[in-house]
């Protein structure tokens, strides 16, 4: 079955980000690259974890013309101290950009790219680290800030696809980049709370905000694109986790060079 995660929301935010006309070819990963990490509470007896997960996500360029899709693989381990934590894991994926628009590109070929369908895939590394409290009863801890980092590597016919247009000609109602490397970097904030009742349920919220800086100056624009709304790669990330003895759920919603969403199933080892 063909499964498409491009929300409503991702277009509604598009339309009012960027001109109709324009169409922007960007790395798929951004917005889906920097998933969850899951940590164990300082009240926990283990103090570290091992976590593997796969996940789907979708989403869409700024104008929201290209659309993607992805399967992704997660490695990660957690160590949980007093004060404070550090999380690293590795992930790789793969999927399908698609253009399905049919803006004149017949007619004027010289304005608006052709309808493409592409496959691309990718690796990467994660890596976290932050300082919490806790509270009396030990119920919830508050990692109020946490440094967080993604970098991940971009290959395939897409990717190629993207470096032609980059270095040839660029339609004039298309902007490009022909990045493959990847970095994404911020601040996040996060609360995680057990059930008082019930230990092995667990709750967690977490907020991200940062962007990818090598991202901000690497494209070229058409000359009818306007200038006045260069992309920019900053924005959010918000997470919901849900944690059941040894098995969890993330779900993700990002707006940062890319509109997405992602969910993720897991296994903590302990």
């Amino acid at each position: 079955m063909k499964i498409k995660l491009k929300s409503l929301f991702c277009g509604l935010c598009a339309l009012g980000f960027l001109s109709s006309c324009s169409t922007y070819l960007t790395p798929a990963s951004p917005g889906s690259n920097l998933g969850y990490l899951p940590k164990a509470m300082v009240i926990d007896s283990i103090k570290t974890l091992t976590s593997i997960s796969a996940s789907l996500a979708g989403g869409s360029s700024p104008d929201a013309k290209v659309s993607y899709e992805m399967g992704m693989i997660n490695i990660s381990a957690a160590h949980t101290f007093k004060e404070f934590n550090i999380g690293y894991g590795l992930f790789g994926y793969t999927g399908k950009a698609e253009n399905s628009s049919t803006t004149n590109s017949l007619k004027y070929p010289e304005d608006y790219l052709p309808q493409f369908k592409k496959n691309y895939f990718g690796a990467g590394l994660r890596f976290s680290a932050g300082l919490h409290s806790t509270s009396e009863n030990g119920n919830t801890d508050f990692r109020y800030i946490n440094f967080e980092n993604a970098v991940n590597f971009e290959n395939g016919p897409y990717t190629d696809f993207r470096r032609q247009i980059y270095r040839g000609f660029v339609p004039n109602y298309v902007a490009v980049t022909d990045r493959s490397l990847i970095w994404t970097t911020g601040l996040s904030s996060e609360i995680i709370w057990r059930g008082r009742r019930n230990h092995d349920i667990k709750h967690a919220f977490r907020l991200f905000i940062g962007g990818s800086p090598t991202l901000n100056n690497g494209f070229r624009y058409g000359s009818s694109v306007s200038r006045e709304k260069d992309v920019s790669s900053g924005g959010w990330v918000v997470n919901y986790f849900l944690n059941v003895k040894r098995f969890y759920m993330s779900l993700e919603m990002a707006s940062t060079l890319n509109y997405s969403q992602k969910i993720s199933l897991g296994y903590t080892f302990k």
